[in-house]
């Protein structure tokens, strides 16, 4: 049996994206790096209307104006960061995370100083101290989308919600359900839905002030820019999703006829998962477990298809 999908999540550059970037590089954009002292200053402001155009391109599945403070960030995992040294200035000694989440939430809260608690998907959080829960959705536990019920039940429950959107794009389209006052602050990437995870163009929005991002006016990636304004204004949220889609299901229902798997493609395009394996295949895939679950990147795949595109 021959299983060529991998356990880290690697974005997948798609051929749409790389001829927008060449679109954008070709010639290269120097005039605009030139005319940051034309005058002093000019481009402090240059990710400000290219954000509008974020804001504007995912506002029917998410209401990212109501945050009052926005920065350009080096992917999701900038704005994770500096969240939670801002957390750790007030005094904030640990985080709750589900079974299974994104590991970069307990590595990152470990150089703060911080402990991280698993907590398995169905728990009361009614039991839970109220504290601070970071929360992918999609979920980075199998690419599927979490229930807004399920995060406000969190809310309600009295915790304070870190939104974790990088998989927000890559999946048809929804409504994630950002409205809950207890929800203080959302991240959104062009890694995973896009391919541009070493591009590091990403977003953090804010109900308070994040003070070690607000250096970001000067500290961006200004080429960065240029191509997230390019993909928002020449795709449609659900362009890619439609069209690799049925590759998704052809790559999953073609891996179960290898290997005997009985993988779902998920909601988000990388991905497929196993909410369990028959014993006899258990040696396969004990490497992508995650939580109660597996979940399997699919990126070596696309890269196989893409002569057929």
């Amino acid at each position: 049996m021959n299983l060529e999908a991998i356990t880290t999540v690697y974005s997948y550059r798609f051929p749409e994206v790389r001829e927008l970037i060449d679109q954008v590089t070709t010639p290269f954009p120097h005039d605009v790096f030139l005319s940051a002292t034309e005058p002093t200053g000019a481009l402090d402001n240059f990710d400000q209307p290219i954000i509008d155009k974020v804001v504007d391109f995912y506002a029917a599945q998410a209401d990212l104006a109501q945050f009052g403070f926005r920065y350009p960030t080096s992917g999701t995992e900038e704005g994770i960061r500096e969240v939670l040294t801002w957390l750790q200035a007030k005094g904030v000694k640990q985080i709750y995370v589900l079974k299974g989440e994104y590991e970069g939430y307990k590595a990152v809260g470990a150089t703060r100083c911080m402990e991280t608690v698993e907590v398995p998907a169905d728990v009361n959080t009614k039991t839970l101290a109220p504290g601070y829960f970071f929360i992918s959705n999609p979920s980075a536990r199998d690419g599927n989308i979490l229930p807004n019920d399920f995060i406000n039940d969190i809310c309600e429950a009295g915790h304070k919600v870190f939104y974790d959107m990088a998989y927000l794009g890559s999946t048809a389209p929804h409504e994630f359900d950002l409205s809950h006052p207890n929800i203080f602050a959302a991240v959104v990437s062009m890694s995973k839905p896009y391919g541009l995870f070493y591009d590091r163009i990403g977003f953090t929005f804010a109900k308070e002030a994040v003070p070690a991002l607000y250096g970001n006016k000067w500290f961006k990636s200004i080429l960065g820019l240029l191509i997230a304004e390019k993909i928002v204004d020449t795709l449609e949220p659900d362009t890619l999703y439609n069209h690799y889609r049925p590759r998704q299901e052809a790559i999953v229902a073609g891996i179960n006829e290898d290997t005997g798997l009985a993988l779902k493609p998920s909601d988000a395009l990388l991905l497929a998962y196993a909410r369990e394996v028959a014993p006899e295949v258990q040696p396969l895939v004990q490497r992508f477990q995650r939580g109660d679950g597996y979940r399997f990147c699919l990126t070596p795949y696309y890269r196989k298809l893409e002569g057929g595109r």
